[in-house]
């Protein structure tokens, strides 16, 4: 009986050995794919952070890149010379020459007829507008008269095919009753010509003067 009952003893040792070393290592294993699972999440997580950091700075600067070319004029470096002849450049010259000759000047004694001298370079609309406003008091004080004594004219630094658009400088003196220069002027015109039938008329202008 003293010998059977060690036996059964010692089987249950057995499996109590063997229930703790297959307990032991499937703990173990567990614990192994934990700690794997684990290690990898942080990198994800890390990779995805990364993504997220990138990504919308690409898009940012895609969209300044995409606004910018947006932001472009179609026209932006281009020329008189990309839009009209030769021809038509130097008769828009001629035409806004002899307007700004014909305004710029005035007379005390009649401030219309700077309106009247300069209205056949212009379109019938303009010289409408032009004769409503003629009569306006320009000359007041020491300022008499206004005599022009140097024109030059440019193109623009930006072209358009819709109207030849120039830009016209005039210097002048200012005089009293007297007829003394008792000022120097200095005035930039914009000028938007277009051709009329055969022949270029001024559809708009605007006048800056210089201090």
């Amino acid at each position: 009986m003293e010998s059977r009952t060690k036996v059964i003893i010692f089987r249950v040792i057995l499996v109590l050995v063997g229930v703790l070393f297959t307990g032991g290592y499937f703990f173990q294993r567990h614990e192994d794919q934990q700690q794997s699972s684990s290690q990898k999440e942080p990198q994800k997580e890390q990779k995805s952070a990364s993504e997220e950091a990138f990504t919308p700075f690409q898009q940012e600067k895609k969209e300044e890149s995409e606004e910018g070319d947006a932001s472009l004029s179609p026209n932006a470096g281009k020329k008189l010379s990309d839009f009209y002849s030769n021809e038509d450049i130097e008769s828009s010259k001629k035409v806004a020459e002899d307007f700004v000759r014909n305004l710029y000047p005035v007379d005390g004694k009649d401030l219309t007829k700077s309106i009247k001298n300069s209205v056949p370079y212009v379109t019938e609309n303009l010289k409408r507008m032009m004769q409503t406003e003629e009569g306006t008091a320009r000359a007041a004080g020491d300022f008499f008269s206004r005599e022009l004594k140097e024109i030059n004219i440019e193109e623009p630094q930006e072209a358009s095919p819709d109207a030849v658009t120039l830009n016209v400088n005039v210097q002048g003196d200012v005089k009293n009753k007297k007829g003394e220069v008792t000022d120097h002027d200095t005035t930039t015109y914009l000028l938007q010509i277009m051709k009329e039938k055969d022949s270029f008329k001024v559809v708009e202008f605007a006048e800056n003067p210089n201090e």
